[in-house]
């Protein structure tokens, strides 16, 4: 098969979605006689493949093949790609300057009006800066791909418009989101990489707000097939929910959300995977931290050494300041706390609705550091972005800080307030901030009505415990016992433990070793041995050799099959066309080995 031919077939493979085909194609095409046109679609599915770096490298040889040609445009085109990656993938800051500034000069050099001046526009809103002027950029780029009919930038660019005014709680930007999404899904894209970015930022949106309405039309679209967009393995297999979208796309984005909903075995799962395959790769994905991320689970099981060992990776960065704030005030350090969601404020300040979390946390700050005047203002900033946004989960937490601070003042509508945002945020399906709520209310009312503090109590410490959430239950334990009565009688019930903690306890039972486990249930060493630590943890018992006394006396017996009377093993289910070892798609969340990433 000659050049033209192979590069033919890498374009097919390209929009078939088949990326590993089209990666061969295109690496035969650079072996024997390198042109632009193949390094740039080699550059397309090494990204698709997970190998950015390679990615990076076959860019930078299309941008110098297209300077060679005279391909001005072409190789302005190049170098917004690269700026972008090296910026929002690699977070090397000076390199994506380098190649913004660089295609600045050729759109300078071109001397004519082109689509060009819409990429860089493009890449500038991404620059860290004022969120009024990343809007202004995408508005422009966005005229600007209309008028030379490029697709793909159009469609980028009223996504990342409708994201910075969201930021600002300019509600408009879900109208610029859902227009994106209807040109994307229509197939006025045609590089599948900008339509899984617009798909992204949908998702992180619908995350600031706390509104999976925003995400779960288009989810349904993409799942179902009535797109014209294929994404091919970027979608789960099968019929699905929305947040199955969201675990195809993202590890980080996954896990952010099952910590928020109170999946924290999910959540940890996602969140380890995403945080190695940051250190080993280096690649950043583009929306939540999974360091911060990871941390901030670590922190609600009250692992406060390993939550400081994670955020000592990127204690500059505003994404983080959340966790760090809050190890700090678990530490007793309100001050320091208080200063450092202050500084992130200060960077996000123009971003309402980015620094919506860390307002509520720096009211407790406030409070525990004594500055009620500071916690008094910061729950009114938190109630000015929530009734903007009217998101019922953003009203809960508008409500809980209104609740600390009234409760803090011992003012007669504190248990009001308190009660109200635990009804909000169980509806938000935000189930630690709702029985954090709980736990206040029950403070509250301690001495004035015991009865109720002693049965919200409870309910609340059962439920953080169901969570994993042991520092807080802890918190719920100790409230308990300050009124004289017991919160735990022994060993915890096995009810605390997720479907997958149960199945791994069965195996401590059997004697497995950690390496065995992870063969048996075919996940990492590290996530089986994760998995009986945190078992050790919400049961509150102290080694291998507890938990396996544990099982005997309180795992319920595993039914047998029918075709053979024995129990099927840990993790399978007892239908038919399952292997003993088999891992489905769908259970796991696993990502397909095939894609790249955001």
């Amino acid at each position: 098969m000659d050049s033209q031919a192979r590069l033919d077939a890498g374009r097919r493979a390209l929009s078939a979605r088949d990326w590993a085909r089209a990666r061969e194609a295109f690496a035969d095409v650079v072996r024997v006689a390198p042109t632009a046109q193949a390094l740039d679609g080699l550059a397309r599915a090494l990204w698709w493949t997970g190998d950015i770096a390679s990615a990076l490298q076959a860019g930078a040889r299309a941008y110098a093949m297209h300077r060679q040609a005279a391909a001005v445009e072409e190789a302005g085109v190049s170098a917004v790609w690269l700026a972008r990656e090296y910026r929002n993938r690699m977070r090397n800051h000076a390199v994506a300057d380098g190649w913004l500034a660089r295609a600045r000069r050729l759109h300078t050099d071109l001397g004519r009006p082109s689509r060009l001046a819409g990429w860089v526009l493009l890449a500038e809103a991404e620059v860290p800066g004022p969120a009024a002027t990343a809007v202004a950029r995408a508005d422009a780029a966005a005229e600007i791909a209309r008028t030379h009919g490029d697709g793909d930038l159009e469609i980028l660019a009223l996504a990342s418009r409708g994201a910075w005014r969201l930021t600002r709680t300019d509600l408009g930007g879900a109208s610029d989101l859902n227009e994106a999404m209807a040109a994307a899904t229509a197939g006025e894209g045609h590089d599948p990489q900008y339509v899984a970015e617009v798909v992204c930022l949908l998702m992180e949106a619908a995350t600031w707000l706390g509104d999976p309405g925003l995400l779960r039309p288009w989810a349904e679209l993409l799942i179902g097939g009535d797109s014209a967009v294929d994404l091919g393995p970027l979608l789960p297999a099968g019929p699905a929910p929305d947040l199955e979208l969201v675990s195809s796309f993202c590890a980080a984005c996954c896990g952010a959300v099952h910590l928020v909903t109170g999946r924290v075995d999910d959540a940890e799962e996602q969140l380890v995977r995403a945080v190695h395959e940051l250190r080993t790769t280096g690649v950043h994905p583009r929306c939540a931290s999974p360091i911060a991320q990871l941390a901030e689970l670590r922190l609600l099981q009250g692992r406060l050494d390993e939550a400081d060992r994670l955020l000592t990776d990127g204690a500059e960065d505003p994404s983080v300041a959340h966790a760090a704030a809050g190890v700090a005030l678990a530490r007793g350090q309100a001050q320091r706390a208080v200063a450092i969601l202050q500084e992130a404020w200060r960077a996000w300040h123009d971003q309402p609705l980015r620094t919506l979390p860390l307002r509520l946390l720096l009211v407790e700050g406030a409070l525990a550091a004594g500055d009620v005047a500071l916690a008094e203002r910061e729950a009114d900033g938190v109630s000015r972005t929530a009734e903007r946004t009217g998101t019922v989960h953003h009203l809960g937490i508008a409500a809980l800080a209104r609740g600390r601070v009234a409760a803090h003042s011992r003012s007669p509508d504190a248990a009001a307030e308190l009660r109200h945002a635990a009804r909000l945020l169980a509806e938000a399906s935000a189930p630690v901030l709702a029985c954090r709520a709980r736990l206040a209310l029950a403070e509250t009312v301690a001495e004035t009505d015991r009865g109720t503090a002693v049965a919200e109590a409870r309910s609340t410490l059962l439920a953080f415990e169901r969570l994993g959430a042991s520092a807080d239950a802890d918190r719920a334990a100790a409230f308990l016992r300050g009124l004289g009565v017991r919160g735990r009688t022994g060993p915890r019930d096995v009810g605390v433990l997720s479907r997958r903690e149960q199945e791994v306890l069965r195996l401590v039972a059997e004697g497995l070793s950690n390496a065995e486990i992870a063969e048996r249930l075919v996940i990492s060493i590290r996530t089986a041995g994760n998995h009986v630590s945190n078992i050790l943890t919400k049961l509150g018992l102290r080694s291998r050799t507890e938990a396996a006394a544990y099982a005997l006396l309180h795992l319920p017996p595993v039914a047998s099959t029918p075709a053979t009377g024995r129990a099927p093993g840990p993790g399978l289910a007892a239908g038919p066309g399952l292997a003993a070892g088999a891992k489905t798609r769908s259970s796991t969340h696993a990502r397909p080995a095939t894609k790249g990433g955001r």
